[in-house]
């Protein structure tokens, strides 16, 4: 009897030996085996957890404020803390993060795509890239459970996803490893690392020297919003203005099929909820205008490319010069 005992547990211990190898190698090389679109991911964390970078104007958004706005552009106090694919939930918690660890700003520009307030549609990512602390995480999926238990983080199979995310098993992570060249992609991604943060946050999306394909907006008959998003854009708009920091809310360019394309309801739910987030904050500048850029400004359907970016920041530059130090020497491209 002693002998199967002492048998079975030397082959658990053997089979137990390559789970929790690949646990370790998850957890210890993520730049290793990670795609190109986690060094953004980690730079942002790694700037908001990091004392002295007391920077007077934050750029937060998600994707598009990413890759619209050029920081460089507008003055060595500007910081674009964005990252693509999230919502005011990530954001919210990124700048509680920054708080800890730095002075507050004194401007915050917010730009997020109007969709965004309506779809969590890259929770998984947040998961994955453990953007999230576990007490963060905890907290979120208790509010997912007030806000009509929000589908996207209270999805079937949730909490397996969720545990399976935080341990790091080979069920998330083996099939990214095993994809990974022989040689790594460290080299790649601390490359991509270093240029977001030479470059201050900024990172272009699409590539494309015109885009004029429909954007994420255009399938959405109605600007309706998610209960949650909108309940952590609240609590980010507050946390903003009880750190003294004057808030603006940017709208972002479309590019002309998705603009003529986007219903009218959409835009008139948006134009709504922005007027009642003007009435809720009336210390924040609510710009409710979408601008309108010529398709040859766009990098795909959602993003600019890099001459809108510098289009759009240099608008920024001009609109706000009380808050920006920068200057376009190369003018402003059209």
């Amino acid at each position: 009897m002693k002998k199967d005992f002492l048998k079975l547990l030397r082959n658990f211990i053997l089979l137990s030996i390559p789970l929790l190898g690949a646990v370790f190698y998850a957890a210890i090389f993520p730049m290793r085996y990670h795609s190109p679109e986690y060094p953004m991911w980690a730079e942002e964390k790694s700037f908001v957890r990091t004392d002295s970078n007391d920077y007077s104007v934050l750029i937060i958004g998600d994707s598009r404020a990413k890759s619209s706005v050029l920081p460089e552009l507008l003055g060595n106090d500007v910081y674009n803390m964005a990252i693509g694919g999230t919502t005011a939930i990530e954001m919210y918690y990124a700048f509680q993060n920054y708080l800890k660890a730095n002075d507050p700003p004194s401007y915050a520009i917010l730009i997020f795509a109007p969709y965004h307030f309506c779809d969590i549609d890259n929770y998984s990512q947040t998961l994955y890239y453990h953007y999230l602390s576990f007490w963060e995480e905890a907290g979120l999926t208790l509010n997912a459970f007030k806000s009509a238990k929000e589908d996207a983080i209270l999805h079937k199979g949730w909490f397996t996803d969720s545990l399976s995310f935080r341990l790091r098993l080979p069920n998330k992570y083996m099939a990214e490893i095993l994809d990974a060249p022989s040689g790594g992609n460290t080299d790649e991604n601390t490359a991509v690392f270093q240029k977001i943060r030479q470059e201050k946050g900024f990172r272009s999306f699409g590539t494309d020297e015109e885009n004029n394909l429909e954007n994420y907006e255009v399938h959405h008959e109605t600007f309706d919003s998610s209960e949650l998003v909108v309940k952590y854009f609240e609590r980010l708009l507050n946390s903003l203005e009880e750190a003294g920091t004057e808030v603006i809310i940017e709208q972002a360019p479309v590019n002309p099929f998705s603009h003529e394309h986007i219903t009218s309801d959409f835009y008139e739910g948006f134009e709504a909820w922005l007027s009642e987030t003007e009435n809720r904050h009336p210390s924040c500048t609510v710009v409710h205008d979408v601008p309108v850029y010529p398709k040859n400004a766009f990098g795909d359907n959602n993003h600019l490319n890099r001459r809108g970016a510098e289009r759009y920041t240099g608008e920024l530059l001009e609109k706000y010069p009380e808050i920006f130090k920068g200057s376009l020497t190369s003018g402003l491209p059209q």
